[in-house]
């Protein structure tokens, strides 16, 4: 919810592939610290429920599956911001958080393997 108040007219929950007139990089509020607010929220939501109805497989399988289709969404999303904003967007993500485990670990792998 903070992460669409903070946007206002730039939050979406379709990844824009083409950037708009009104399109800005939001780095304030939440988003100084998470880079995706919303994500964070939603995958410790859906973990955090099998946690309380004491379910430890299903708090397994919420987990994988949340992460790994967080994984892939972050990973285009972050693509898609690199283009949109290619002067701005670098010095955000060296600053800010995914805050879902192992994600930013997962995208440097990427890059690496792009790289070569």
């Amino acid at each position: 919810m903070m992460a669409m108040v903070t946007c206002g007219e730039s939050f979406n929950h379709y990844i824009q592939r083409d950037r708009k007139e009104n399109h800005i990089l939001i780095t304030h509020g939440i988003y100084q610290i998470f880079r995706h607010p919303s994500y964070f929220g939603f995958y410790y939501w859906a973990v955090g429920t099998q946690l309380v109805l004491n379910n430890p497989i299903s708090t397994i399988l919420y987990a994988v599956a949340a992460w790994t289709f967080f994984r892939y969404r972050i990973a285009y999303e972050e693509e898609t911001l690199r283009k949109l904003f290619p002067q701005e967007y670098e010095s955000y993500a060296a600053r800010s958080y995914i805050g879902i485990p192992l994600i930013r670990l997962a995208l440097r792998l990427d890059d690496s393997k792009k790289q070569k």
